[in-house]
């Protein structure tokens, strides 16, 4: 299938669930109305509609038009699935999905110092994971005193971080 949109990770089919096909789901975004169609990729990267048959969000379930045993569900899961950029909801100024921020350039004093590899976003505070120029890979609290601006359009992120954080 070609597919005519960018599309993006939104969450993951884990495992099955009972023996009629359903699958345990986890969505990625918060606030996030799952599309009647979500995409898987083949083996050779190509993305596979799944047509959504039911979906219950208060039990974390899904079930897929064509999938309707076991054996047919267990061929899908512990797969990401993909939707199109524009079923994402919008998100509030100064919030990012994480696809928009992995791989942007960081910038500091006008100067390319690295690259996001990473988010982490396990504790109360987001780090972002910077590959730096000189091959050190540096954490910085994704904060406004140290995250100063955040180009979407540009992938640029623009740094003033704390003192000393270069010789870390």
């Amino acid at each position: 299938m070609t597919v005519k949109e960018e599309m993006v990770i939104a969450g993951k089919i884990h495992g099955t669930h009972g023996v009629r096909g359903d699958l345990k789901i986890e969505i990625f975004p918060p606030n996030f109305k799952l599309p009647p169609v979500i995409y898987i990729k083949d083996k050779n990267g190509n993305f596979l509609p799944l047509e959504v048959e039911a979906y219950s969000k208060k039990k974390g379930l899904i079930k897929f038009k064509g999938y309707e045993d076991l054996d047919k569900a267990k061929k899908i899961k512990h797969r990401y699935f993909y939707v199109e950029v524009s079923k994402l909801p919008k998100l509030d100024r100064d919030t990012f999905y994480e696809y928009q921020i992995l791989d942007a350039d960081v910038i500091y004093n006008d100067k390319p110092i690295g690259k996001v590899v990473k988010i982490d976003d396990r504790l109360s505070t987001a780090y972002l994971i910077i590959k730096c120029v000189d091959e050190k890979t540096r954490h910085l609290p994704f904060i406004k005193e140290f995250v100063k601006k955040v180009d979407i359009k540009s992938r640029k992120i623009y740094i003033h971080p704390p003192e000393g954080w270069f010789s870390l």
